[in-house]
């Protein structure tokens, strides 16, 4: 008998039977991936989000609820361990298919992927599967900071334990990462639910054609800031970095709920004082007081990322806009006066 079944009849799946049963039940990990999966699903149903904006995602603890939303759902989203390290194991009670965005999985066609179609081949190797190491960093222009955790062995543990030896686990902060996730997003709902095939097929066709034109449009808008040096709060944009083209120098700190070491910080001042950064990036998730101390008196301005999406309701349009927010923090803090 599934673990959905035994709590039904025990009584414990009672509170989800009050709400009207939707055609398809998607629960994403986080929000970027809950406006994904809002886009896809438009006019079917409305995706459920796991992880609150205003905790972090590193350490995040599953509470009764979330495991309870986690069974009755027919597709859970989410980046894979690297991110997730918390849901490995609940993501093994729960008869739900899985479909794992990880960096190395996400530039794999749908029709080329059997990692999500084996629930049972997910959770044999939900720690390790589909993920190389290296997948995704080379190419990212501005990442000097990898270069940081040899001199600085406190930013060193921090990476390994916050993203499994280094590797960018924030893909939605490349669109044509996302654009690849959003086909494999289609493909599998519309085996769950063949009935919303030509809708999903519809919708996914809208939002590839408007993220590819806001791509391009952001091309355009981020090129002339290519060579103004910043820093941000923490490791989280080295898909968009790399993506655009910007001049990333480093960040504060790799996992948002620790405080970076002092020697880093004297660090960031020392390039900061050389004049090498023009702005510094804190979060609205996180008190700025760390970053304000290191920028006192450099004359370098302070602008502020949102790494995931907290002031944006899911739909249609929600992701391509909140890509547009992400530029448009950036022009305002790094454009020429």
């Amino acid at each position: 008998m599934s673990l959905r079944k035994i709590l039904l009849y025990s009584g414990l799946f009672l509170p989800l039977l009050s709400a009207p049963a939707q055609a398809l039940q998607v629960v994403a990990s986080v929000k970027p991936l809950q406006l994904l999966s809002a886009a896809l699903l438009d006019g079917i149903s409305e995706p459920g989000l796991l992880v609150p904006t205003d905790a972090s995602v590193h350490n995040y603890v599953l509470k009764p609820s979330d495991m309870r939303g986690l069974v009755a759902a027919d597709l859970v989203i989410w980046v894979g361990p690297e991110l997730e390290l918390f849901l490995g194991k609940a993501l093994q009670k729960t008869d739900a298919r899985l479909l794992q965005l990880g960096t190395a999985d996400a530039a794999v066609p749908a029709a080329e992927s059997d990692h999500d179609h084996d629930h049972d081949h997910d959770h044999d190797h939900d720690d390790t599967a589909g993920h190389d190491d290296t997948a995704g960093h080379d190419d990212h222009e501005g990442h000097d900071e990898h270069a940081d955790h040899d001199e600085h062995g406190d930013q060193g543990e921090e990476s390994e334990h916050a993203h499994n030896h280094g590797e960018d686990a924030h893909l939605w902060m490349d669109p044509q990462l996302m654009l690849a996730g959003a086909q494999r997003l289609q493909h599998m709902l519309t085996e769950i639910a063949p009935e919303h095939g030509d809708r999903l097929a519809a919708n996914y066709a809208r939002f590839a054609a408007s993220l590819q034109a806001q791509d391009d449009r952001l091309q355009q808008q981020l090129a002339p800031l290519a060579d103004r040096g910043f820093f941000v709060f923490h490791d989280a944009y080295g898909h968009f970095v790399g993506h655009y083209g910007l001049k990333q120098l480093g960040y504060f700190t790799v996992d948002p709920s620790r405080p970076p070491g002092a020697r880093h910080l004297s660090d960031i001042r020392r390039q900061l004082e050389a004049n090498d950064a023009v702005c510094v990036f804190s979060e609205p998730q996180f008190r700025a007081n760390v970053v304000n101390s290191v920028t006192q008196g450099t004359g370098v301005r302070h602008g502020e990322l949102d790494p995931l999406a907290r002031d944006f309701a899911p739909g249609p349009d929600a992701y391509v806009d909140y890509l547009s927010s992400l530029a448009k923090s950036f022009v305002d803090c790094l454009a020429e006066e």
